[in-house]
């Protein structure tokens, strides 16, 4: 039975490091969210304006919540980001939207901030952006990898019935595609490999027989 190119994709994603446990056994943190006012909440928390127990002022929390919202068009326009505050903010990036939006504040309320948080924060917004849109940038990958060798004349099989023993061609490929994204470096070995696999078993006599699809 043919593996679907998702499950390619996972193996190519723990080739590189980037995503280790299948997404079926870990939680979905992409579907839950945090409300943008509540980021705005625990930024004043935060910065030691209000404590834990107690409720914002209305214009405290106006500033607060201006200042998130500028903080997510910030980390859009830069493109590290690919979700809307209208819908929330991941929870997995939960914590760093809520300093970001601290240190937007904190000169309105007289506290001061380390500067040098800002990278930091913004670098790991980002990798938890690719990590959350990992599975979508590897079922592109594996797709790119099929098609290309269509296109080359390579590929006798469709994308629903890849043969075993070109599965790890295909997953060396993509992972190389994927790499750049992941800022993991490109080994042009797995290329090689992957090419005089592929040779041998495309060079290799067919039956004439259909292969056996299973759809599920």
């Amino acid at each position: 039975m043919s593996v679907s190119i998702a499950t390619l994709g996972e193996r190519a994603l723990r080739r590189l490091g980037v995503a280790i446990v299948p997404i079926a056994d870990r939680p979905m943190l992409v579907s839950k969210v945090v409300p943008v006012d509540i980021i705005a909440t625990n930024a004043l928390v935060e910065l030691g304006v209000i404590a834990a127990d107690e409720t914002p002022a209305p214009l405290d929390q106006a500033l607060a919540l201006a200042k998130a919202v500028q903080v997510q068009a910030s980390l859009a326009a830069q493109a590290l980001v690919w979700w809307s505050d209208a819908e929330g903010v991941p929870m997995a990036v939960a914590e760093e939207y809520t300093r970001l939006t601290a240190m937007s504040c904190a000169s309105a309320f007289g506290k001061q901030v380390d500067p040098n948080m800002l990278g930091l924060l913004e670098a790991r917004v980002r990798r938890m952006a690719l990590v959350l849109g990992a599975p979508d940038y590897a079922n592109d990958a594996v797709q790119w990898v099929h098609d290309d060798l269509v296109a080359r004349g390579k590929a006798r099989w469709t994308v629903w019935d890849i043969p075993s023993q070109v599965e790890e061609p295909y997953v060396w490929l993509a992972a190389n595609r994927l790499a750049p994204l992941f800022d993991k470096d490109v080994n042009p070995n797995d290329d090689v490999a992957a090419s005089i696999a592929l040779a041998r078993y495309v060079a290799l006599p067919t039956s004439g027989e259909a292969v056996p699809v299973a759809y599920f």
